[in-house]
């Protein structure tokens, strides 16, 4: 019997004395600057049984909290093991003084239940001026309208809400703003007068200022086409609560309009709509078209939805959908923005050459560092063609700016660091060529689908012209880079083929582009080792 007792003791010490117990070290974020917005610290499993991280108390709109090995919470840590932890400041345009100190909370299954991890902020915003303003439906005014304030023209950060007359103001940080009306049955709209969120006008907010934003909305008369899904975080398939999408006309590979065709002024060519908390959105549009669908949203890089459902931050990884009545699942995956700086890169937006063809609307520019080939903040070209990109880290850089149909332009080479935080006269240029202008799509030229597809490492092209045709084939890459030049001459009539070889090149999608006597045509191509 005393053996017996002798045993339970035993094992009941054994069983208390097996427990995990968290770490963390260093106990205390520092952020210093606005160029020091990413620190760390490790959780440390000093016990002797498994650790669970449980969850983690923080305010999720000054924070993103990432973890080694893309673990999501909850996750464990065995014993004498540890995980690290990265904290990113994104909510730093409205840190106030109260702001400064912060803690969070490790909810665990160790000894001790809640562990702390103390943030401390080392600048703050205390300058602040009003926007207010009146929404109206021609002389009506309209109440229950949500007006979206965008802090540099890409992060959302405050919303207003219209009275009874239409109505609103609001206390936002100085800075520079874009800022958008939404209301059920109506367009988007973005000051100023454009449903084009690229072409909202910034203005600029200084410390006691009031200024006065006024919207005038356009109704919705056709319910009948519309586009929906859900937009989610490409690393975790978390749907992602709040953003814009913007549904803009084109084919793949897209043109412009041709001569003699463009959109009256009564007429929209791109559409937006906002990002439902649960992720999902639903976009109307006027006419039964061709539409790309590009996703924005706070700390992600700008994304196109594709047949493949995989992040597309550019344009030549797009496919458009055709809208004719509701379409569904149309869903968009982001990759997150690293930025996490204080720097700006800025300057204008040329073209080679102009005709109708050759405007400023839907341009996307990234800032992508020469030594990473990371991609670290982006925004839009604007109407009077120019452009400005914000909260870039120390490094070198140039700038990527990609049109939907044009190949993508590149800019000279530019170094942010603590003597250049400012970079201006940053000019790109698109090259334009005799065969890119007044590119329209006939249903005479054909190209065919290659075959075989996926291949490794050889395929075949092949293409139908209906009379003698000058005749480019190339293939180029997701980033619009021209990889092969495989045909650059005059064609008789008939069906042609050419083999292209993928030998050196890496796995991915590629795309095979004709241009025939001012028609454009493409296909995708995937390259499979």
């Amino acid at each position: 019997m005393k053996q017996k007792v002798l045993s339970l003791v035993i094992f009941i010490t054994a069983v208390l004395a097996a427990q995990p117990e968290l770490d963390i070290k260093p106990n205390k974020i520092e952020f210093e600057d606005l160029f020091s917005r990413i620190d760390y610290t490790y959780l440390i499993n000093k016990g002797n049984a498994v650790l669970t991280i449980d969850s983690i108390d923080y305010n999720r709109s000054d924070y993103i909290l990432d973890f080694e090995e893309n673990q999501q919470i909850p996750f464990t840590i065995l014993p004498n093991d540890s995980v690290k932890m990265n904290v990113t400041l994104v909510g730093f345009y409205y840190i106030t003084y109260s702001d400064t100190s912060d803690t969070m909370f490790v909810y665990n299954n160790g000894i001790n239940n809640v562990e702390e991890l103390k943030v401390e902020i080392e600048f703050y915003e205390d300058d602040f001026g009003f926007v207010v303003g009146t929404v109206r439906d021609s002389l009506t005014p309209l109440d229950s309208t949500s007006i979206y304030f965008f802090y540099n023209g890409i992060y959302l950060i405050d919303k207003a809400i219209t009275d009874a007359s239409g109505n609103y103001q609001v206390e936002l940080p100085e800075g520079d703003y874009t800022i958008a009306a939404e209301r059920n049955g109506y367009y988007v709209l973005f000051k100023d007068s454009t449903y084009d969120p690229f072409f909202a006008e910034l203005i600029e907010i200084d410390d006691d200022d009031t200024l006065t934003v006024n919207f005038n909305m356009k109704r919705i008369t056709n319910f009948t086409n519309s586009v929906s899904g859900q937009v989610f975080d490409s690393t975790n398939t978390i749907n992602i609560d709040k953003g814009i999408i913007i549904v803009r006309t084109g084919t793949h590979v897209p043109s412009p309009l041709s001569k003699g065709n463009q959109f009256l002024t009564d007429t929209l060519n791109a559409f937006a709509g906002f990002v439902k908390p649960d992720g999902s959105y639903t976009v109307y549009a006027e006419l039964s078209s061709y539409y790309f669908l590009q996703a924005y949203t706070n700390n992600f890089l700008p994304g196109y939805y594709n047949d493949e459902g995989v992040a597309s931050v550019f344009w030549q990884n797009a496919d458009s959908i055709y809208i004719n009545g509701g379409v569904t699942d149309k869903n968009i995956s982001l990759v997150r923005d690293s930025s996490y700086g204080n720097g700006t890169i800025q300057g204008s937006i040329n073209f080679t050459s102009f005709s109708d063809q050759t405007n400023y609307e839907g341009i996307t520019l990234l800032a992508r560092n020469i030594n990473t080939n990371a991609l670290y903040s982006y925004n839009f070209g604007k109407e009077k063609a120019n452009y400005s990109i914000y909260n870039i880290p120390y490094g070198t850089y140039e700038i990527v700016a990609q049109k939907i149909g044009f190949d993508n332009a590149f800019s000279q080479i530019v170094t942010i660091d603590s003597l250049n935080v400012i970079a201006g006269g940053i000019n790109i240029t698109f090259i334009i060529d005799d065969i890119s202008d007044d590119v329209q799509i006939s249903k005479d030229y054909f190209l065919h689908q290659n075959y075989p597809n996926p291949f490794n490492p050889t395929t075949n092209i092949s293409f139908y012209l209906p009379s003698t045709s000058y005749v480019r084939l190339k293939v180029i890459n997701i980033l619009g880079e021209t990889i092969s030049n495989l045909i650059d001459d005059e064609l008789s009539s008939g069906l042609h083929s050419v083999v292209f070889d993928g030998k050196g090149l890496s796995s991915g999608i590629y795309f095979v582009i004709l241009d025939a006597n001012h028609f454009r045509l493409s296909r995708k191509m995937l390259l499979l080792k």
